[in-house]
């Protein structure tokens, strides 16, 4: 591949990812701390871009950028901070900006501030700074977000929407680029990577690198409403530290079961465990220690386990009729025909076609 198109396409990608941050930074709607967070990661990641290119650039545009050489490298610095923020920000509904996160920037200031009054180092212990750094806030942000898709089943019934399943493929494609980004660097200071494969490699950084930030800006702005979070104050206690006795336990659990059997909330695609205790007037922490310790559930699993009842009784009784599974699905209170399936199959044994049929033999 030539150095010619690996230019056009670095340009290209550097005026897309400039005009996608103008758009995310201007965004209103939606949760606009990330939308302001991720303005800076895709500017940052055009600058980074821009460095690599500034001879083809002065040549088009006839500037003299030599100046901005080894300072738009440096934004590079800010790759895993501001994704680690932004995942912070996504997870978290009442996430702010403080000072004490400015922490985070502390290398970003460092080496923007050597680049710009040109102060020299070996290269070697900046690339070794910036991906030691890079490597740990990919794994930050990796807990953050598996953290949150754990702690979600606490609170609502119907997670399809909310777990952040692409947001776990963007990190892992920005943890894939920075990996060729390495060995391209280490395998080339070796003499043991053609100048034909560097290129490739350097080609295949660059579309991770765009593919992976038009996700994340139309994931952003497209669907802002997926980002609910869980706010700092729902986090449960220690339940070590809780004050509900044994006798308020099986009281609550008693209400609990009596609401769900008149009622049947769990009918209810979008039930949250907020709904619930609200109703039950009973504490949304104390509902979930009564759920996790008397019956050794999280809430998505105790409202599926109803949802689940109801279907097979559904199924059994619509053996004859020309009820679809998919009318099942809906009428049990699930919104998924992938969470429907999972959930049939991992309380049944069966999936629930093959419980259908199950039924018609017996």
């Amino acid at each position: 591949m030539s150095s010619k198109t690996i230019d056009v396409v670095a340009i290209l990608t550097a005026i897309l990812l400039l005009i996608f941050s103008a758009f995310a930074f201007s965004h209103k709607k939606g949760k606009v701390v990330s939308h302001k967070i991720l303005a800076a990661f895709l500017f940052a990641n055009a600058l980074y871009i821009i460095d690599f290119v500034l001879i083809p650039i002065e040549k088009i545009t006839g500037l003299n950028l030599r100046w901005f050489s080894g300072i738009g490298w440096s934004f590079g610095y800010l790759f895993g901070p501001l994704l680690y923020l932004y995942s912070r920000s996504i997870t978290q509904k009442d996430f702010s900006l403080k000072p004490v996160q400015l922490i985070h920037l502390i290398v970003f200031a460092l080496a923007f501030f050597r680049a710009l009054f040109r102060i020299k180092i070996l290269f070697i212990y900046l690339y070794t700074v910036f991906h030691l750094q890079t490597v740990l806030y990919m794994i930050a942000c990796f807990l953050v977000i598996i953290y949150y898709r754990k702690e979600i089943k606490n609170y609502y019934s119907s997670i399809e929407k909310l777990n952040l399943t692409w947001m776990l493929y963007v990190v892992g494609a920005f943890f894939i680029m920075w990996m060729v980004d390495l060995f391209s660097f280490v395998f080339a200071d070796l003499n043991l990577l053609t100048p034909a494969g560097e290129s490739y490699l350097t080609f295949l950084s660059l579309m991770i690198n765009f593919v992976f930030a038009i996700l994340i800006f139309f994931k952003a702005l497209q669907h802002p409403e997926i980002f609910t979070g869980i706010a700092e104050a729902e986090k449960p206690l220690k339940y070590e530290q809780s004050r509900l006795t044994e006798a308020e336990k099986r009281e609550y659990l008693q209400k609990l079961e009596d609401y769900f059997s008149s009622d049947k909330p769990y009918l209810n695609p979008e039930l949250t465990i907020s709904e619930v205790a609200q109703n039950l007037n009973v504490s949304t922490k104390y509902l979930s220690q009564v759920i996790n310790e008397s019956l050794g559930k999280n809430f998505y699993d105790f409202i599926n386990s109803y949802r689940i009842e109801e279907a097979k009784k559904q199924l059994n009784e619509t053996i004859d009729s020309k009820k679809t599974v998919l009318e099942v699905l809906y009428e049990s209170g699930f919104n998924s025909k992938s969470a429907f399936n999972n959930a049939f199959k991992r309380q049944t044994g069966y999936t629930p076609t093959q419980y259908r049929k199950q039924a018609t033999i017996n």
